[in-house]
């Protein structure tokens, strides 16, 4: 099973639509909140949301101190890349 970490700030426009569309997939992930990590962790520069498996960015992107994630892929995308 791929570990899969679910990268967002509070407040992020599109985080609630794909925290939904990864629970409607029945998929397990780690929620990790950039706004609570200290100066320097390697999350706090990526979009949100950005949603990552195994080390690869499924969804999103490293964003030199974060920004917004456009452009939301649908349920399908993400049960073809999480759950094949």
């Amino acid at each position: 099973m791929k570990k899969i970490k679910f990268i967002y700030f509070d407040g992020c426009p599109n985080a609630q639509k794909i925290m939904n569309i990864l629970s409607e997939l029945d998929i397990d992930f780690e929620k990790i909140e950039q706004t609570s990590l200290p100066d320097g962790n390697q999350f706090k520069n990526y979009s949100s949301p950005t949603v990552i498996a195994d080390e690869e960015i499924i969804f999103g992107s490293l964003a030199d101190g974060g920004g917004c994630s456009l452009n939301l892929p649908t349920v399908d995308f993400f049960r073809s890349k999480l759950l094949s």
